[in-house]
């Protein structure tokens, strides 16, 4: 069976934080009328590989691959169930996998989507009726590799008023990459930030001009990268809290062997229920805290 190879120590945090919250969700509204909904865009193949060392201490033995439970079969085993799940995939192959999955949780409503995550997430916003009388909510998992995730989609999910969201943004791996030390950014990259963070203000936001003496031209204005990890995750707060009504107030910060910031897993709610605004950010700092 195909192996979907990807991150390290710090996927096993995020994908803890995320069961964790599913738990306490399926647990908070268990009692309720609403039709609950799961929704996980870039699903992979529902399993993952994670790295071990042999524990034995006579033997210098290198690590080697287990598999490991990807977000697609954590979602799966939460009691009590989804009422409905839709796993976004766009690899032909890995969707394939993600299929093997209906045999295995029979006893669960899967429907598998080989489609571009972006494309398939904005179709489920418009196509079920999220402001039914009897109410439809849920929750999206968007866990991407890099900066796929278009402003449209989110702008999406927020319009449902009905669902919560995690959503992993790539602020060392993407953002941080793409935001080159002098400002002379390639345009295609200019347009993947635009995209992405639905809006042109990162330019000012993560640069200022200075003046440089030159021993030939004399003073010359430069422009300068100013962004670190901390205003880097204040940026895209406050581009969620623009479209958002509940959002927490600091992301999960995941991280390489240096403590550098690799990704940022930050929550937000589509709903504006006052009973939601106060119970969302609680289960989602419980989550975090566990």
């Amino acid at each position: 069976m195909p192996i979907h190879t990807f991150g390290g120590p710090w996927t096993q945090r995020k994908l803890s934080v995320v069961k964790q919250y599913l738990d306490l969700y399926a647990t908070a509204l268990k009692r309720q009328a609403f039709q609950r909904i799961y929704i996980d865009a870039f699903a992979g193949t529902g399993d993952r590989t994670q790295k071990r060392l042999a524990s034995l201490p006579q033997f210098d033995l290198p690590e080697f691959d287990v598999m490991a439970k990807g977000s697609a079969r954590l979602a799966l085993e939460v009691e009590p169930p989804f009422d409905k799940y839709f796993f976004v995939e766009r690899v032909t192959k890995r969707a394939s996998e993600l299929s093997g999955l209906k045999s295995t949780y029979a006893n669960r409503n899967v429907e598998v989507l080989n489609a571009d995550a972006n494309e398939a997430i904005e179709k489920l916003c418009q196509s079920i009726p999220w402001h039914t009388e009897q109410g439809t909510r849920g929750i999206v998992f968007l866990d991407p590799y890099g900066l796929q995730v278009s402003w449209d989609t989110l702008l999406a999910i927020s319009q449902t008023k009905a669902l919560d969201i995690w959503i992993l943004f790539p602020s060392g791996m993407g953002l941080n990459r793409l935001l080159t030390n002098d400002g002379d950014i390639p345009q295609e990259w200019q347009n993947t930030l635009d995209r992405s963070l639905g809006t042109r203000e990162w330019r000012s936001a993560f640069y200022r001009s200075e003046e440089k003496t030159d021993l030939f031209e004399g003073t010359v204005q430069r422009t300068v990268k100013d962004a670190d990890a901390a205003k880097l995750e204040r940026f895209y707060l406050e581009r969620l809290r623009a479209i958002f009504p509940v959002v927490m107030d600091t992301c999960v910060r995941l991280t390489n062997s240096k403590d550098q910031t690799m990704y940022l897993l930050c929550f937000a709610s589509a709903n504006p229920s006052p009973k939601v605004k106060a119970l969302a950010p609680k289960l989602a700092r419980w989550a975090v805290k566990a």
